[in-house]
């Protein structure tokens, strides 16, 4: 498994989150959120953008139930 850095991929995923092609339809947006589904399958090392995200919730939540 790849090193993260969870802040790091939280940031990604706020941005995921924010970047939703319903919200923002315009070329720029959806090429902004094409780089970020790229990134977080390179953090996480999981070729299909959706899985990656779901990973990486996952990878988070982990994280936090492992922090309390």
């Amino acid at each position: 498994m790849p090193l993260i850095n969870l802040s790091v991929l939280r940031d990604l995923l706020d941005e995921f989150d924010a970047l939703t092609p319903q919200l923002h339809p315009e070329p720029d947006a959806q090429r902004r959120l094409e780089d970020v589904q790229y990134t977080v399958c390179v953090y996480t090392g999981v070729r299909d953008p959706q899985q990656a995200v779901s990973h990486a919730r996952g990878l988070l939540s982990e994280a936090q139930a492992g922090s309390r």
